[in-house]
């Protein structure tokens, strides 16, 4: 692989991160864009990528740049809870269990949506790990560890349930 050379005015920690990740080419909106493999500029724009008209060379959007996944606060920002697909119903004082490896863990809890749980009590779990979830009736779903913190763990359901929100139907 070869160097990359900057030559430009800009700081020695952006030069030394665009010499690390090389050059990368995108396709950005509203500006003339020529193709990097024929020169031309007839594009076929797409939701996540531009392919040249003439030779079929695709190059990414620039708007459609990676999103950092941490919580981001200020004004004019959503908060996180705001950003969830699913909305989320309290469920405290309720418990289900857990098949983790096929043994039944007792699991406390906290609230329910259509994609997944959050609750405590069950030790030893880790990002990644699959388990079933264990609802009234028997009823058994199969969901992925998302996350584990602070005695809480979060769980995504493989597909998403379908709940009953009416009042009183617990």
């Amino acid at each position: 692989m070869s160097d990359v050379l900057v030559f430009e005015r800009a700081s020695a920690s952006f030069a030394a991160t665009l010499a690390q990740r090389g050059h990368h080419i995108v396709y950005r909106a509203n500006q003339s864009n020529h193709c990097p493999g024929c020169g031309r500029s007839q594009w076929y724009v797409g939701r996540v990528s531009a392919e040249c008209g003439f030779c079929g060379t695709a190059v990414p959007l620039a708007e459609t740049a990676a999103q950092d996944a941490a919580p981001q606060t200020g004004a004019g920002r959503k908060k996180v809870s705001d950003q969830r697909r699913f909305p989320r119903m309290a469920a405290k004082n309720r418990k289900l269990q857990l098949l983790v490896d096929g043994s039944p863990k007792s699991f406390a809890l906290h609230n329910i949506s259509e994609g997944g749980v959050m609750g405590g009590g069950v030790p030893d779990l880790s990002p990644g790990a699959n388990v079933f979830v264990r609802f009234d009736a028997g009823i058994l779903v199969p969901a992925m560890v998302k996350w584990v913190e602070d005695g809480l763990v979060g769980l995504a359901f493989t597909s998403p349930v379908i709940l009953d929100r009416a009042p009183g139907a617990n």
